[in-house]
């Protein structure tokens, strides 16, 4: 009885696995993207705040020659700190979205983990009561074509 079962557990998690690698690489693909972009974000914010102090050195010698933007600089310094708050900003949503999708692979991980787990439970308590049931040597073959050895 538990060897005959042994084919609707694997056929039972084949089915509920069938999802699985391409909703994974799914959420993977999402979060390396979003990686990107928010890497992107952060590389532009770097140099508009290296823009931005070299302006406000630039300001402080009283050398303005060197930045002509058509503002003066303290315009310039405010529009451009504007702009790395809102760089600043779209990159922590970028990274907030990344963990939530980080955290949504984890739980279908572990769901599939935990199904696996109990599956593997209810089939050996299955071989357990059916043990006694069974010829030994049917067992045997039938476990070892498998690839598992069983030895009585």
């Amino acid at each position: 009885m538990a060897i005959a079962r042994t084919g609707v557990y694997v056929d039972d998690y084949l089915e509920y696995a069938s999802t699985f690698p391409a909703e994974l690489q799914r959420l993977l693909n999402t979060v390396r993207e979003l990686d990107e972009r928010s890497q992107s974000l952060i590389n532009q914010t770097r140099q508009q705040t290296k823009y931005c102090l070299g302006l406000a050195s630039k300001k402080g010698s009283g050398n303005n020659n060197h930045y002509n933007t058509g503002l003066d600089d303290d315009e310039t310094i405010d529009k451009m700190r504007k702009e790395i708050e809102s760089s600043q900003e779209n990159a922590l949503s970028l990274c907030t979205e990344k963990v939530l999708l980080a955290r949504q692979a984890y739980d279908l991980i572990d769901s599939h983990l935990k199904r696996l787990d109990e599956d593997l439970n209810n089939f050996s308590e299955d071989l357990k009561q059916g043990i006694d049931h069974l010829n030994p040597q049917i067992i045997a073959k039938t476990v070892h074509c498998r690839g598992v050895p069983l030895y009585f």
